[in-house]
């Protein structure tokens, strides 16, 4: 092993992790024993989540969602001024910060609750604006975990909070438009956790999907500082693999006699012990992450009335192996075809593209089409492949098109009228101007009319796209 940076230590020859990420409450943590199985475990939320749904639950009008935006940018633009000390956050941060996620709460609430639905997505997994460019720009807005109050909740400083908000604020035009709505987990977890659990327990006694899941993770270790690391084939996660410390219990804290004991982490790998035993409860332990990890996102989509879409080919077969199995909908097809050009697309791009809101709807009517005759996922995601590559080969012959028709119905009926101007001017007098600039809109009004039809099309998304790429 390299020796120790000042602020990290060395988990593997390859892999560090903070110092302070290790340390633990000075009240300890509780232990639980192995029960042998896979096992659900409870869910995660706070006394402020709990008081945030009971809050949300008045009746009290909400923001529209590019108001919502507008005020989060706002927010957001305040957090990063914060010193970058390690101080904690004002009273008053804390209340707006919790007061935003409320509101929030009440706006997605509100666009679940009208007659004619938006589409709203929820993803746990891509960066905002790759998803939106990976659907297709299927979804009118995108919910998602609110990582600046998530932090907030884990007690951050002003410094963890300023770097929150400023990768939040990376994609402010998608949530100054409204495009996105950062919501809290948590809240979900306090109204849905139950089901969530109760999900998870039945997927774990489906003893045929759990050795599927087993079977779907890799395990790496014991490292030389007995670690274990652990992700599964084909999952997608913004976040590091998983990973255990094998802990060895000091025999000497265990007199106390108080119910209290040390452990000893981080020790040297012994290759005379046998880690069979502590191997088998990690991948016991790891089932039990990935399936209640999956349950939890898709109940949260529940409670905020948004459609789930995994970006994860792991998750996919695991959802559609859960008894019951899981319908596939255009947005989950459209999320592992192969998209050209709107999957590259930075933020502040992809809500220029957006703006365009006839070629945008007229790409969700063709998406719509092409699934008409597509039974299974499989043909599902081959015809949005097949439409995507169409789209993107009808662009060039549209962006030939567009160049041929400026030079040749801009400039050649522009330089008749003004011809024909010319002459009235001469022989006319006014009357002769007037007539000569009616003739003058006349020759360059079609080309202004094809060229505004052309910018309709869904195959222009991709002619804009493809010309921001090459700024």
């Amino acid at each position: 092993m390299p020796p120790d940076p000042d602020d990290g230590v060395y988990l593997s020859p390859s892999v560090t992790i903070a110092r302070d990420a290790l340390t633990l409450d000075a009240a300890g943590a509780p232990i639980t024993m192995p029960t042998g199985v896979p096992t659900s475990k409870a869910v995660e939320f706070t006394n402020w989540d709990a008081e945030m749904v009971s809050h949300v639950s008045a009746d009290a009008p909400s923001l529209s969602p590019a108001e919502l935006g507008r005020l989060r940018v706002e927010v957001l633009r305040r957090l990063v001024a914060l010193p970058p000390d390690d101080s904690d956050p004002s009273d008053g941060i804390k209340a707006g910060l919790f007061n935003l996620a409320a509101e929030s709460l009440r706006t997605v609430s509100a666009l679940a609750a009208e007659n004619a639905k938006p589409t709203v997505l929820w993803n746990e997994e891509l960066d905002p604006a790759a998803f939106l460019g990976r659907t297709l720009l299927l979804a009118d807005h995108v919910a998602m975990p609110d990582e600046v109050f998530q932090s907030l909740l884990r007690r951050a400083s002003n410094r963890t909070l300023r770097r929150s908000a400023e990768r939040q604020l990376a994609v402010r035009g998608l949530l100054a438009a409204g495009l996105v709505i950062p919501v809290p987990n948590g809240a979900a977890m306090a109204v849905g956790g139950s089901a969530a659990v109760k999900r998870t327990d039945d997927d774990l006694n489906d003893q045929a999907l759990v050795s599927w899941v087993r079977e779907q993770l890799i395990l790496e270790g014991p490292t030389a500082r007995e670690v274990l690391f652990v992700r599964a084939v084909d999952d997608l996660s913004r976040h590091a693999d998983k990973f255990w410390f094998h802990g060895h219990i000091d025999q000497e804290s265990v007199k106390s006699g108080d119910g209290r004991f040390a452990t000893k982490m981080l020790q040297p790998y012994d290759s005379n012990y046998d880690y069979g035993p502590w191997i088998k409860q990690v991948s016991d332990s790891a089932v039990s992450y990935y399936v209640q990890r999956t349950n939890e996102r898709v109940v949260a989509a529940d409670v905020y009335g948004t459609e789930y879409v995994s970006a994860s080919m792991f998750e996919a077969r695991l959802l559609a192996r859960r008894s019951g199995g899981r319908t596939v909908g255009a947005a989950q097809a459209a999320v592992w075809a192969d998209v050209p050009q709107l999957t590259s697309l930075a933020a502040p791009d992809l809500a220029k593209v957006l703006t365009n809101e006839d070629a945008v709807e007229d790409l969700r009517r063709q998406v719509r089409a092409s699934l008409v005759t597509a039974r299974t996922p499989g043909e599902q995601v081959d015809a949005l492949t097949e439409l995507a590559h169409d789209l993107e080969s009808s662009s060039y012959k549209l962006e030939k098109m567009v160049f041929s028709d400026r030079i040749w119905q801009g400039a050649v009926p522009g330089g008749l009228g003004a011809a024909s101007l010319l002459v009235g001017t001469v022989s006319g007098g006014i009357p002769a101007i007037a007539a000569g600039s009616f003739g003058l809109l006349a020759g360059v009004a079609p080309f202004l009319g094809a060229r505004a039809s052309r910018k309709r099309e869904a195959a222009y998304l991709f002619v804009t796209a493809r010309r921001m790429r090459r700024r």
